[in-house]
């Protein structure tokens, strides 16, 4: 009789040390769960926030290449209208020296 409640003693100890611990590592695991939905959360709002200001960036970038690309526009077609006004200018004398060769040739 002694070896039996001895037995279920044990038992009974057994199961509530392991419902205790069992327990415990519940609370343990739900406090680890949190930890790490509250890391990730954090991480998505980082990773979120650079995704904005990257694209923010980008749009800002875009926006100054345009500008660029608008001024060397304009400065290649001042410099085509000043090249073309040189060459029209460069017309009659060039006719002239034609002309000369023309009237005068080598004897």
């Amino acid at each position: 009789m002694e070896i039996a409640k001895f037995i279920l003693t044990a038992v009974g100890t057994f199961l509530s040390v392991f419902g205790l611990s069992f327990t415990v590592f519940q609370y343990w695991r739900k406090k680890q769960d949190e930890k790490f939905e509250l890391l990730k959360r954090s991480l998505e709002n980082i990773i979120q926030k650079e995704i904005d200001n990257r694209k923010e960036a980008v749009t800002h970038i875009e926006g100054r290449i345009s500008s660029i690309e608008n001024t060397m526009s304009q400065r290649f077609e001042n410099r085509l209208s000043v090249i073309e006004g040189e060459l029209r200018s460069f017309k009659p004398i060039l006719l002239s020296i034609q002309n000369w060769f023309i009237n005068n040739p080598k004897r």
